[in-house]
């Protein structure tokens, strides 16, 4: 199936895979889907083809490659010096950025586990940030998910 995605479309695009197709590797990760959403597999030599064969494509994955490179430069600099409540409120703000592009408040409907692995750290302690967090009232936890109270708050957390 062909497909022209314009810049214009309101839909919003995620590559998925295409590092293990660069480096000619199979692609071992897995994901799960939050939202209603449309998933697209592309063969490994149509993708290499459109690279090879138009510079705005390439151009494209590029940049795409150095923003992710930025934001785990970003992660691992976080990881290294920031607290563990710091880490906490930085992941719910940007899985909460990531949710709610259009300006909705939608709670974050994210496992624990999941949470923890991107934050770095064991479960039950990001659990007890959760329950200090719920207890400042930065954010509220109905029916295991997470809703955040005080945005800016948790943005600009000092400690």
């Amino acid at each position: 199936m062909e497909r022209n995605i314009s810049p214009t479309c309101s839909a919003k695009v995620t590559f998925r895979g295409y590092p293990a197709l660069i480096e000619d590797k199979n692609y071992d990760d897995s994901a799960v889907v939050l939202e209603e959403a449309e998933v697209m597999q592309i063969p490994r030599e149509d993708f290499l083809q459109m690279i090879y064969g138009d510079i705005s494509i390439a151009t494209k994955f590029i940049r795409i490659i150095t923003q992710n490179v930025k934001e785990k430069e970003e992660r691992l600099m976080s990881l290294a010096y920031s607290s563990l409540r710091k880490r906490v409120a930085k992941a719910l703000v940007d899985i909460h950025a990531k949710f709610n592009s259009t300006g909705e408040n939608k709670p974050i409907e994210i496992s624990r586990d999941d949470i923890a692995h991107y934050v770095g750290t064991a479960t039950e302690s990001l659990i007890r940030t959760l329950s200090d967090f719920k207890g400042e009232k930065l954010i509220e936890i109905r029916e295991g998910k997470i809703n955040i109270s005080n945005l800016e708050k948790l943005k600009n957390l000092l400690y």
